[in-house]
């Protein structure tokens, strides 16, 4: 088991690799549609971002049902790199308070209620998946890195079949085939406290 020390880490590498990966699109358009998914390039890496900044308040309020007190927003006029920030505060944000919270606080998520491990292995799909998503959209490449692809698989998906981790993540995520595994039209991740 990955310790919580060791999954702040791996949440801090895999939001370095996106946010490396997402400054390089930094000069396209960022108001028009996403290759495969509903909505902008904008509203999806604000999705990733509010993603950790919400995860970061369940380990704080520990709330056992899912309201929460805020919605993050930025200015209307937020530029791409004004979105990259914020995925660079919210992964900052998630990470300090993994490492730092007690192990036997738990949060709810509508995939299961979770400890601190749980919410950096979901903090690392959302800011890589959609790293993913970004790319894709632009036309440019993205590999997702193996050690934390590796982490969130074995944390959330725990099912999941063999193989290159960043392949599988993206498999478990509904975002690619898997060898002769045809690409997954329904998922969802297992947040639920393992030891």
């Amino acid at each position: 088991m990955t310790d919580q020390a060791a999954a702040a880490d791996l949440l801090d590498v895999a939001v370095d690799h996106a946010v490396a990966a997402l400054r390089q699109y930094t000069a396209g358009d960022w108001t028009g549609p996403m290759a495969e998914l509903d909505g902008t390039v904008n509203e999806t890496v604000h999705h990733a971002a509010e993603a950790m900044f919400r995860y970061a308040v369940k380990l704080v309020l520990q709330p056992k049902d899912p309201a929460l007190p805020f919605l993050l927003s930025t200015e209307p006029d937020t530029d791409p790199r004004g979105m990259v920030d914020l995925v660079v505060a919210g992964g900052a944000v998630l990470a300090s308070l993994v490492r730092t919270v007690s192990p036997d606080v738990r949060g709810w998520h509508i995939y299961g209620t979770s400890d601190p491990v749980g919410f950096a292995a979901m903090g690392i799909v959302e800011t890589l998946v959609h790293t993913h998503d970004v790319a894709l959209t632009f036309g440019g490449p993205f590999t997702l890195p193996a050690a934390p692809s590796a982490f969130a698989v074995e944390r959330l998906f725990p099912d999941a079949p063999d193989g290159d981790p960043a392949d599988v993540l993206l498999w478990c995520a509904g975002r690619a085939p898997l060898g002769e595994l045809a690409r997954r039209t329904q998922w969802r991740w297992d947040g639920t406290v393992r030891r």
